[in-house]
């Protein structure tokens, strides 16, 4: 699978939810060598993927988050990691 843009998400790209602005971390578009279509991915890093580990207000934007990724039509793949790596 070929990476057509793997970028830091900026600032300023924000995504409205009831609890305020959340602005995930990485974006990733990849494309099977071959094919047309585009796999869309969005990742959060985070240092730990137990909930317990995090605040409550990360672990509902999170929560927002996957809401908000999976009511796209083009269902981007949303997920929570713990490094770079992962993306």
């Amino acid at each position: 699978m070929d990476i057509k843009f793997f970028l830091k998400l900026p600032n300023w790209f924000k995504i409205e939810t009831p609890i305020g602005t959340y602005n995930p971390d990485w974006a990733v578009v990849k494309q099977p060598i071959g094919e047309e279509q585009k796999l869309y991915l969005v990742h959060e890093t985070k240092s730990s993927l137990d909930p317990d580990d995090r605040r409550p207000d990360e672990n509902a934007k999170i929560k927002c988050g996957h809401v908000h990724f999976d009511s796209l039509p083009s269902k981007v793949d949303f997920k929570v990691v713990t490094s770079a790596a992962e993306v």
